[in-house]
């Protein structure tokens, strides 16, 4: 069956972001003098940033505002991205092609504030692919509530048990089976059984072909 709307998290499943995330974490926290671990910053995959650092601030029992490190990190990310390290993951332009050809239309829904999202589609050419977003500004509740997915259904005019979605984190799949879409879990940085226990309905190496999954 054919989905009336593809979703796409953006870091991790459409762009291959998630380690130069977590290189900017390290290069902004550095310059805090503050150590983070591997896990720690996977463990923040699909959660926003902000809360990432309000949890950091206070386990570590540090004062600081956590919107201004989100910033700065940000900020150091965006560079990364504009010296040409950023790519896309496997398949996407395939599955761009294949939806636009079927009529179906896709829109990303990314935790990501529109600045960055914005500067990840333009150094990868997908800016003009994917002119519809769903980001961290545009909802109150972020994943893994269903708010950001049951949005983008709404600006869509489909409901969201029409909506196929690809998401690479637990957050993310958990925001969209809370919001009554059908998920595809996209293997990356998080263990396939996390993926699976959170709810995704099928795991893919690659978003070539994913349509005719469903």
């Amino acid at each position: 069956m054919r989905p009336a709307a593809i979703l796409l998290d953006l870091d991790g499943t459409t762009v291959d972001s998630e380690p130069l995330h977590c290189e900017a974490h390290r290069r902004f926290l550095t310059g805090k003098g503050i150590a983070i671990t591997t896990e720690e910053m996977i463990g923040n995959i699909g959660k926003g940033d902000v809360a990432f650092y309000r949890d950091l601030l206070q386990r570590r029992q540090l004062d600081g505002d956590p919107v201004d490190w989100v910033q700065a990190k940000t900020d150091v990310l965006i560079e990364l991205y504009r010296e040409g390290r950023l790519v896309m993951r496997p398949g996407v332009q395939a599955l761009l092609d294949r939806a636009l050809h079927a009529g179906v239309c896709c829109v990303v829904v990314t935790s990501s504030e529109r600045r960055l999202a914005v500067a990840a589609l333009e150094v990868t050419g997908l800016a003009h692919r994917l002119p519809m977003r769903i980001c961290h500004e545009d909802v109150v509740a972020h994943k893994p509530d269903p708010e950001p997915y049951l949005l983008a259904a709404a600006r869509l005019s489909v409901p969201p048990t029409c909506c196929l979605v690809v998401e690479d984190s637990v957050s993310g799949v958990r925001s969209a089976r809370a919001a009554g879409c059908r998920v595809l879990a996209f293997r990356g940085l998080v263990p396939d059984a996390a993926l699976v226990a959170a709810g995704a309905h099928a795991l893919v190496d690659s978003l070539e072909g994913i349509m005719w999954e469903v």
